[in-house]
């Protein structure tokens, strides 16, 4: 378990990213590009025309060779430099990187030299060829290394506040849910003490469970598992008033869910459905799954025509379309709607597999 916390924190915690991914290699080579455009008008070539095209092409070739190989040795010990310190790991970055550049200056100038192709573009001092390819590198580098830096700080510092967001969040739905679930128990211990007494351990063998979670997120399975611990508090104070028709099969039990994301919407549905319900009623919970994204869509019935309707604030599923949000934003939504004597809440999310 450490060890695999380890791996997840030297992974989240690298500023550097993935040079093997064909996103980040694509990166690397617009930059080289435009470096080589940069350096072609820098030149002041008297000739234009085609010798200024073919200026551009021969540099492009020789910084496109130094870009990619370099992407290629950071693809390659990214599992070594990920486990260093900060600084560590950027000083061997940046100094593979001018090694890197060195190496493929001499061969190209060896090439050159023996060859004959690009002569006319390389001067005439093999230790001017290879300082100027060599301070390019340096600027170059530290530029590109400070901005992978600045934007995983970025990055790091978003997540961390949606992180504290979400755990505030979650911190208010838990005293609302211990209240409901304490006039729960009040209720039954007049009448049915053997009941309450079994409602507290089912209480206390939840929160538990709850509390053992030292992250926001939980798999589903366990997120099912509250929630069915909670209905079965409610199944013992209403009886047979309460039916859940559970169709979840084809969803991803190891899927990342917000904790407490289900109980509420369905405390929801008891609270302004069922109660409502002169002989009660059913609540549907039906799971989709297409690959990509989990959708899960709860119903209840509406309160009778003429039946006073009970006050809510809205608490409950504003709570938890912001903890979607924050989780993934702009890809994850909440939406109730009211027809045909049917209340439903639709929430649908990216599938992500749970890392302890």
């Amino acid at each position: 378990m450490a060890k695999a916390e380890y791996a997840r924190r030297a992974t989240d915690e690298f500023f550097l990213p993935d040079f093997c991914s064909a996103p980040v290699v694509l990166i690397v080579v617009l930059i080289a590009e435009l470096t080589a455009f940069v350096l072609v008008v820098a030149r002041n070539l008297p000739g234009e025309g085609p010798a200024l095209w073919m200026d551009l092409a021969r540099i492009s070739l020789f910084l496109q060779w130094i870009a990619l190989t370099s992407a290629a040795v950071l693809c390659a010990t990214r599992k070594y430099l990920r486990r260093m310190p900060l600084r560590h790991a950027a000083g061997v970055s940046f100094v593979l990187l001018l090694v890197t550049t060195g190496v493929l200056s001499e061969v190209a100038f060896e090439l050159a030299r023996y060859t004959g192709i690009g002569q006319g573009f390389l001067p005439g001092s093999h230790a001017g060829f290879l300082l100027r390819n060599l301070i390019i590198c340096a600027i170059v580098s530290l530029l590109v290394l400070r901005y992978f830096y600045v934007q995983h700080q970025w990055k790091a510092n978003v997540q961390r506040e949606a992180r504290t967001r979400i755990e505030v969040l979650q911190s208010r739905i838990r005293p609302h849910f211990l209240f409901n679930s304490m006039n729960t128990i009040a209720a039954l211990i007049r009448g049915t003490p053997d009941l309450a007494e079994r409602t507290i351990e089912d209480l206390s063998d939840l929160f538990r469970a709850s509390l053992k979670q030292t992250s926001p997120m939980v798999p589903l399975s366990e997120e099912l598992a509250i929630t069915r611990q909670y209905l079965g508090i409610e199944q013992l104070r209403l009886g047979d008033r309460l039916k859940v028709n559970w169709q979840i099969d084809a969803l991803p039990v190891d899927a990342n869910a917000p904790q407490l994301m289900l109980q509420p919407l369905l405390e929801n549905a008891i609270y302004h459905g069922i109660e409502t319900q002169p002989h009660g009623g059913s609540v549907d919970v039906i799971g989709r799954f297409d690959g990509k994204t989990l959708s899960i869509l709860i119903s209840n019935p509406l309160p009778p025509e003429g039946a006073p309707r009970r006050r809510g604030n809205q608490m409950a599923l504003d709570n938890v379309r912001q903890r979607l949000g924050l989780a993934w934003p702009e890809r994850a939504k909440l939406d109730a709607q009211a027809a045909d004597g049917v209340y439903r809440v639709h929430l649908s999310f990216p599938y992500e597999s749970h890392t302890p």
